[in-house]
């Protein structure tokens, strides 16, 4: 993001070949194309019409989806006090005009390299290990993040949490290996029951598994965990110790929408679905509504789908 047009096309020829390059001539334009799609890198000037480059990485960095990409100042300001500020705010480097391109392309490239490898460590530390799909870690922060949003944008919310039944007694008949394969196949039923970019499937614990599905009211929740069933019961593991004779799934489905907000004081059969107002206890509810919804499916006999729907006591504001 640079108000001086030769600036930017200057760099636009430094920085040609080494990746996808798009510009702002202000701090709104640039904050809508990082939202649009979020860069790697981005450069900033410091002194801007409007929004100064440091405004723009601060309400850049207020974003979820922004809050990782690294920044670098190209400035035509060479003072110590300037670079220190640039440094304080986040700024993973700062570069002094007149520039040499050489130098412009080294940097951009180092940022870049260490972007990439900070993605792969998040990407680490955030699945599970043997099945390969979100952890637990991922899983909470992305229900917050998705609480949120259904809040500020007043959409549906749904998670589904399933439970492999008889899974002790299947270890127990084949082994524990047998018992991570199992796993392991689940796993990949379950991604093929989802197919929107923004649907989050995690290891919730031990044989659990949790799904976060955004904008997904009830009737779209139970569509899914039918389907996830559905591709559980196809693949046909053998458990001689279940009464199926294959390995089963029961699902719980938790969802809420905007009529889901209690305004009222709630009646007594309620209270085990309220929380109070923040993304917090909305992840709470939800978790704790799903896994009601679970108890309920295994109490009808289990390899079945219970949905509840899950009433938050919201402050309007």
């Amino acid at each position: 993001m640079d108000d001086d047009i030769t600036a930017i096309h200057a760099l636009i020829k430094i920085l040609s070949g080494i990746g996808s390059i798009r510009y702002a001539l202000n701090g709104s334009d640039a904050l809508r194309l990082a939202e649009q799609e979020p860069p790697d890198v981005v450069l900033l000037d410091v002194q801007m019409p409007g929004m100064s480059g440091f405004e723009v990485l601060v309400a850049m960095r207020s974003q979820p989806r922004l809050m990782n990409m690294f920044a670098i100042f190209v400035t035509g300001h060479s003072s110590v006090e300037m670079e220190e500020e640039a440094l304080a705010q986040g700024a993973a480097d700062f570069i002094t005009k007149p520039f040499h391109p050489a130098v412009v392309a080294a940097r951009v490239r180092t940022q870049l390299r260490l972007k990439r490898a900070l993605d792969q460590l998040r990407q680490l530390s955030f699945t599970d290990a043997l099945t390969g799909v979100a952890n637990r870690r991922l899983l909470d922060e992305s229900l917050l993040q998705e609480c949120k949003r259904a809040r500020r944008d007043r959409t549906p919310l749904s998670v589904l949490i399933l439970d492999v039944d008889h899974f002790k007694r299947f270890n127990d008949t084949y082994g524990h290996g047998a018992g991570d394969a199992a796993l392991i196949g689940i796993a990949y039923a379950m991604l093929a029951s989802t197919n929107r970019p923004g649907d989050l499937i995690a290891r919730y614990g031990g044989e659990e598994f949790a799904v976060v599905l955004p904008g997904t009211d009830g009737s779209g929740a139970m569509a899914v965990a039918r389907a996830l069933k559905q591709n559980v019961d196809q693949l046909k593991i053998p458990h001689v110790a279940s009464d199926t004779g294959f390995l089963t799934i029961s699902v719980g489905v938790a969802w809420f929408d905007h009529g889901s907000l209690l305004r009222e004081t709630a009646t007594e059969g309620h209270k085990d679905h309220l929380c109070s107002p923040g993304p917090e206890m909305c992840a709470t509810a939800l978790l704790g509504t799903a896994d009601q919804a679970l108890y309920a499916a295994k109490k009808a006999g289990r390899a079945q789908v219970s949905l509840l729907q899950c009433q938050l006591h919201w402050a309007q504001r």
